[in-house]
């Protein structure tokens, strides 16, 4: 669907008949200032942008709404994460310097507390006293904050904190529950040893094997391997170079995905940027490091403009995060202009290719020669969109400092424009989604504990979902081309990406990354048709060279159950067993599909599932099953509406859990067939059995593991290494505290 933006590009293209202005690339500054040659554009993309309407909350009153829906759920004992969403949304609609805004963090303080979440609460308690919270409350908060530093082992922090009760001590007289409070922590505060807060872990440093890049007329520049790597060894680990968080496209008006923008964490506590409301970071620290960059996005992000964009906000991004160093890598230049300064740029990113990381990012290539007319003077026309942007809505060139004098204020826009053009085409072809679990929102699906962040019982399938967290640019790993059939896969650390090895790779062999398209998800034209559209090549890996598709088509195929036929077909697109009966193409005969509708309807009813039903959901599935090839992608669909339906009753009788592990173990072999151990979609197809050995834990009798799950088990551990040190700890966390060896 298209956006507000997209509607604004067609109109200037039309009305100003770029097409015939701009006529072909020509580079990344001719082509902008083609752009800027017609200052009705200029007006118009100042125009759109005045337009757009601001979404921040600024809204005092909806933000005490909030947080009496919070209070009122948390003095009720109900669920303190429900409590905890709704101080967040009290934060996120809060004004900025708001008295609103400080007892948000002050009443988050209390639920983050009772989850032994001190950290954060600390943190949040340290919001409030430096904002507007009334200042004859403020004594109350000194001492939650006390606590928390005194459950994080934070010296100083206590420290300042008992300092502050003393002043107020020495001012007023305290009631006597303060002053045994008070007493209480500063007798602890001299009994325990207090230690310095413990660090995050840092990565371990990996032995990585030599690469080298080479370059071919045909191929354009490429990486091999100067020495032999076996399977699953780490090939390249890579820090983003930039990154922007993908937004939900569930849409959640108040809140943003709880992901930091700045080191990449993901489901953190959310401490957003009390300006703009949108941009979030785990931590005060995270979020005042990001300022540099921060202040020029911010007021985008209250007129939404990211999201309207997309990829081009990874574009501007991408100039912010290196404009300082490039700045600092070019002296005082005589005569200058956009084109020279460019071209410069350009010639010390390849100069210092080995050890400039912005430069890294110049250097990629774009498909600007290759692609659609249309294409470019879209990704042009935003990019010169944004550099007016810059210069309207931000202090990005009055704060140039004595690099002023070097061009006009309209040289230095052609100059931003044509740099945001260059990242834009990078970005088309080499920016890297960044993959993660996603948790669940507490007021739609409550999956965690009343006391804690731990997943309840069961609930570990309801609550993670393999999601793109993040779009982001590593220039070392877009040095890969494309295979259909790769031989890498890729892990994430919050910003890192460590790319390892799916098969041996001897020496001089090629490393190739897969660009989305894979021989495994996709025919090979579709394949053809999505590298075309965005990558603007043919592939000519070893599977498209074959033209043979049964590596996509095993997970495609309908079996006949009539004898005399048994044959393997493909059906038409348009035709779909959970609506009506299908016809083998090869005998003629009508296959009965109700079996398929049966299973679908228990999802559909309104009615809620009965256990007496699961029998006849069972029965469905082999019926269903006989007409599907071994791993056929529908298995999947299927075998998720029973588990949907029938998992919260295997707790309640041993046949039904004993059919629902049986059918958990088949989803996971097909999952694994298809992805790989080492993939999200194993480690989410694994879910339903963990939750299962969870729940047959918990029945009565002794627990002893199966070994074929067991064995699942021993793989599962393994996989979840693909995501970051939170997810994993969370994952073994729930298995460690329900299951008992």
């Amino acid at each position: 669907m298209e956006n507000g933006w997209d509607l604004m590009v067609s109109r200037i293209v039309r009305v100003y008949n770029l097409a015939n202005t701009v006529q072909k690339y020509q580079g990344e500054v001719e082509t902008v200032r083609k752009m800027q040659s017609i200052p009705e554009v200029r007006k118009a993309c100042r125009s759109w942008l005045k337009k757009l309407p601001t979404v921040r909350g600024n809204d005092e009153e909806k933000s005490h709404l909030y947080r009496e829906n919070g209070n009122e759920i948390f003095r009720g004992r109900k669920s303190p994460h429900v409590a905890l969403e709704a101080y967040s949304k009290a934060i996120f609609a809060a004004p900025q310097g708001s008295a609103a805004l400080a007892m948000a963090h002050a009443n988050r303080a209390l639920v983050l507390m009772s989850l032994k979440r001190f950290k954060e609460a600390y943190e949040d308690c340290q919001l409030a006293l430096e904002g507007a919270y009334p200042e004859e409350n403020k004594l109350r908060i000194r001492f939650r904050q006390a606590e928390c530093a005194l459950n994080i082992r934070d010296r100083d922090g206590l420290e300042k904190a008992l300092d502050e009760i003393g002043k107020v001590s020495d001012e007023q007289e305290l009631a006597p529950f303060e002053v045994e409070r008070y007493k209480r922590l500063q007798q602890l505060a001299e009994m325990i040893a207090i230690t310095e807060i413990q660090q995050d872990s840092v990565d371990t440093e990996l032995v990585l094997p030599q690469l080298e890049e080479k370059s071919s007329e045909e191929v354009g520049r490429y990486m091999v391997a100067k020495e032999d790597i076996n399977k699953d060894l780490p090939i390249v680990q890579e820090k983003a170079a930039s990154f922007v968080p993908v937004y939900d496209p569930r849409g959640r008006s108040e809140l943003p995905p709880f992901d930091c923008q700045y080191c990449g964490d993901v489901n953190v506590i959310p401490f957003p940027c009390s300006t703009c409301g949108r941009a979030c970071y785990c931590s005060r620290a995270c979020r005042e490091e990001h300022v540099p960059v921060h202040q020029y996005e911010c007021p985008g992000y209250m007129k939404h403009l990211w999201y309207l964009i997309g990829i081009a906000h990874l574009g501007v991004r991408s100039f912010l995060d290196g404009f300082e160093s490039s700045m600092q890598k070019i002296s005082n230049i005589d005569d200058c202009t956009p084109d020279v300064l460019f071209n410069k740029f350009l010639e010390i990113s390849e100069e210092q290719r080995d050890s400039y990381q912005y430069g890294k990012v110049f250097r990629l290539v774009t498909n600007f020669e290759r692609m659609s007319l249309s294409d470019v003077i879209q990704y042009s026309l935003t990019s010169y969109m944004l550099a007016v942007y810059l210069s309207e809505s931000t202090n990005f060139f009055k704060n140039l400092g004595d690099k002023t004098s070097m061009m006009s204020k309209d040289d230095w826009i052609l100059y931003a424009a044509s740099v945001i053009f260059r990242h834009i085409g990078q970005l088309v072809c080499n920016g890297h989604a960044v993959s993660e679990l996603r948790g669940g929102i507490a007021s739609e699906n409550n999956c965690l504990e009343a006391d804690s962040f731990n997943i309840r019982a069961g609930f570990l399938h309801r609550y993670y979902e393999s999601a793109r967290v993040f779009t982001g640019i590593f220039p070392q790993v877009s040095m890969f081309n494309h295979s259909c059939e790769p031989n890498i896969r890729n892990t994430f650390s919050k910003s890192t990406l460590t790319v390892y090895s799916a098969r041996d790779i001897k020496t001089g062999g090629e490393i190739f990354n897969c660009y989305g398209p894979n021989c495994r998800l996709m025919n090979k034209a579709e394949r053809t048709s999505a590298l075309r559209q965005q990558y603007c090549f043919e592939c000519r890996c070893t599977r498209c060279a074959s033209g043979k598709d049964d590596a996509y088509e095993q997970y495609e195929q309908f079996k006949c159950p009539f004898s005399k036929c048994s044959k393997y077909f493909l059906i038409k697109q348009n035709v779909d067993p959970f609506e009506k009966d299908i016809k083998c193409p090869l005998c003629k005969r009508i296959i009965d599909c109700s079996c398929f509708q049966l299973i679908a309807s228990g999802m559909s009813s309104e009615q809620e599932s009965c256990y007496e039903d699961f029998e006849d959901a069972m029965n469905a599935y082999s019926k269903c099953a006989l007409v599907l090839s071994q791993y056929h992608e529908t298995k999947i669909t299927l075998a998720h509406m029973i588990f949907i339906q029938y998992l919260p009753f295997s707790g309640l009788d041993e046949r039904c859990l004993k059919a629902l592990k049986k059918l958990a173990q088949e989803f996971i072999h097909i999952r694994e067939h298809r992805f790989g151990k080492m993939s999200p979609e194993y480690v989410v197809g694994c879910f339903y059995l963990m939750d299962l050995l969870v729940i047959e834990s918990k029945c009565e009798g002794e627990f002893i593991m199966d070994p074929e799950s067991a064995e699942i088990m021993h793989d599962f551990k393994k996989a979840i290494e693909i995501f970051g040190s939170n997810t994993k700890g969370k994952i073994l966390q729930y298995l460690e505290t329900h299951i008992s060896h």
